[in-house]
């Protein structure tokens, strides 16, 4: 699959919740996830992380696949990726000073560039009832490359990162991020496995992105006083293909 030796599936699609169509998945809609349904508040983070993650593993049992674990080594870089998207005011995977998925992951020591690894983020952000940690997994469940990366079988951790405030409205709101690892840490094993991956072979650095951008006018259920009627960014950025690589030994 993507697990070989310095490989990487970094899926740069991203999605406001705003953006979910209207056939939601029933798994997501219905998932009995305490907390799910919580407008996120400073007060109550842990409760909508820990629901966001209920929700994720039901989609990936429901599907056949064995659940996915919290990691720290995710979990403090997607926090802390989710807070620079509010503060900086932008909504994308790569960051104004170009530093992608793997240059993160890399600084937090989660992976090694010489190790065996495979590694996928999914971000978000809605306001007022469409920023639960629900409507966050309906929208990514209707957009097939974050669902690709929720239902990927090769990952087994996850760390999730949910701050309050949106890139560019930092009032209301909630910006969420989703980092999926799987990391090999046996070097033993990790050269058995690229050995009899075949010849090794180096995969294209294009990205090409589909983005489109835009606004709506919609009315927030449970938003703050003064804040009824408002217009809402819509943002969608999609690879066209995912990028690998990998290097036998």
């Amino acid at each position: 699959m993507f697990s070989r030796r310095h490989a990487a599936t970094v899926l740069a699609a991203a999605v406001a919740a705003l953006a979910a169509p209207a056939g939601a998945q029933a798994s997501a809609q219905d998932a009995p996830c305490p907390g799910a349904d919580l407008t996120p508040v400073a007060g109550n983070l842990t409760q909508v992380s820990q629901a966001t993650l209920c929700l994720l593993n039901n989609e990936r049992v429901t599907h056949g696949l064995q659940p996915l674990t919290v990691a720290q080594g995710l979990t403090q870089p997607s926090a802390a990726y989710s807070a620079r998207m509010v503060t900086e005011s932008f909504f994308a995977h790569v960051a104004p000073d170009g530093a992608t998925l793997t240059d993160r992951l890399e600084a937090n020591g989660y992976i090694d560039p010489d190790g065996d690894w495979t590694v996928g983020e999914n971000i978000a952000w809605g306001q007022g009832n469409i920023s639960t940690a629900r409507a966050i997994m309906v929208a990514w469940m209707n957009s097939p490359e974050h669902r690709d990366n929720i239902l990927e079988p090769e990952y087994d951790e996850v760390g999730i990162g949910i701050v309050p405030g949106t890139p560019g409205d930092t009032s209301w709101g909630a910006t969420y991020t989703t980092d999926f690892g799987a990391v090999v840490r046996d070097t033993t094993d990790a050269v058995a496995r690229t050995a009899s991956a075949g010849k090794p072979r180096k995969a294209s650095s294009k990205t090409a992105k589909r983005c489109k951008s835009g606004t709506v006018r919609v009315r927030a259920a449970s938003a703050k006083a003064g804040h009824g009627t408002q217009t809402k960014r819509i943002a969608t950025c999609t690879p066209a293909r995912r990028t690998t690589a990998r290097n036998g030994r």
